[in-house]
């Protein structure tokens, strides 16, 4: 799920760093829908028109961010 728009991602990054930096993307399929200043926004404006899972919304950033998620964050 989503590999086409991972990929999309990969092989464009360079042009997304320099057309949408600091940008939240939202990419589906081959295809950069439109792009927002946060991500709230961008999931809530692309799920107005795009049905779950076909879609990503990614930060672009010069330096790839890494998120590692822990079920202890919380504790």
């Amino acid at each position: 799920m989503l590999e086409t728009e991972w990929e999309f991602y990969e092989n464009n990054r360079d042009e997304l760093v320099e057309n949408y930096c600091g940008k939240y993307v939202v990419i589906s399929g081959n295809t950069v829908i439109s792009s927002y200043d946060d991500q709230k926004t961008a999931y809530r404006e692309a799920t107005k028109t795009l049905p779950l899972g076909s879609f990503m919304i990614h930060h672009i950033t010069e330096e790839e961010e890494i998120v590692q998620l822990s079920p202890f964050a919380n504790a």
